[in-house]
């Protein structure tokens, strides 16, 4: 996908300066013109159409930046009221078969999400250590990391849940 998306800011760019109009709307509409070039090229080609990676991008954007805004209001609520609700707990959350793009991207994703942190990976690569403000319940904790982990591995880098592709390429 790297490589499609690379080629469609070039053809935006390209789009802008031809038509010397760098307006934020001629920027969009450069970009889905793109975005067309590249998906009827991949199309040709016998690949993953590039506008459903698009959408299986923005389908993950959206979710996390949900989980981003109920991170940070459980935070925001934490600090704000005087007593203390946060149950911290250490997970250790097995991450087995995963590439090392897709777990620094998982461990990234976890980090950035407020009130959580991805602590160390061992030595094996086959775990992640995790710090979460609010894991009262392991299992309920996990069960939401499984959730970002397979929709980041299904949406941003379309395998199933241990890192296998789901087309012929992953």
């Amino acid at each position: 996908m790297s490589l499609s998306l690379l080629l469609n800011v070039a053809f935006t760019l390209l789009w802008l300066l031809l038509t010397q109009n760098t307006s934020f709307l001629n920027g969009v509409l450069g970009f889905v013109l793109g975005a067309l070039v590249v998906t009827l090229s991949a199309r040709a080609a016998g690949k993953q159409p590039y506008v459903g990676q698009l959408i299986n991008l923005g389908r993950f954007a959206s979710y996390f930046l949900y989980i981003l805004i109920k991170a940070n209001l459980e935070v925001a609520w934490e600090i704000l009221t005087p007593q203390l609700g946060m149950k911290p707990r250490m997970i250790r959350y097995e991450v087995a078969g995963l590439s090392e793009v897709q777990l620094t991207t998982l461990a990234s994703a976890i980090t950035l999400t407020p009130g959580t942190l991805s602590a160390d990976v061992d030595e094996a690569g086959e775990y992640l250590y995790i710090h979460a403000m609010y894991a009262e319940k392991r299992d309920d904790a996990v069960a939401d990391l499984d959730e970002l982990r397979e929709r980041l591995l299904r949406l941003v880098f379309g395998c199933d849940r241990t890192g296998k592709p789901l087309e012929p390429k992953c």
